[in-house]
């Protein structure tokens, strides 16, 4: 299963951790790995394009991707809350293999 950490201070996304393996098909037919996979990583590509190391950290690693920032901007909050509804959207049609867990700082 995908878990995603989704944590807020005062309601504002201070990080989004996803971890795990949907294992919801064969290795390279599972789409909720992929999509999860994708949206992450081009999450992860924007925030980059937009400066955000200059004020957060993004650890990546297979089955791991850890974006955390006390000081993020707005467009960075905008980037992360379309990533957050996305991967919602993707646990409403797919949550036998992808949880999330919205935790308040």
């Amino acid at each position: 299963m995908i878990r995603v950490h989704i944590t807020r201070h005062n309601g504002v996304v201070t990080g989004v951790t996803t971890s795990g393996h949907a294992q919801s098909a064969e290795y390279g037919k599972d789409i909720v790995c992929a999509g999860v996979s994708a949206v992450v990583t081009g999450v992860c590509n924007t925030l980059v394009n937009h400066d955000f190391l200059k004020v957060g950290t993004i650890d990546f690693k297979t089955g791991y991707v850890s974006i955390h920032s006390d000081h993020m901007t707005s467009e960075h909050q905008l980037i992360l809350e379309t990533l957050i509804t996305t991967l919602e959207n993707i646990e409403e049609s797919y949550g036998t293999y992808i949880k999330i867990i919205n935790q308040e700082e």
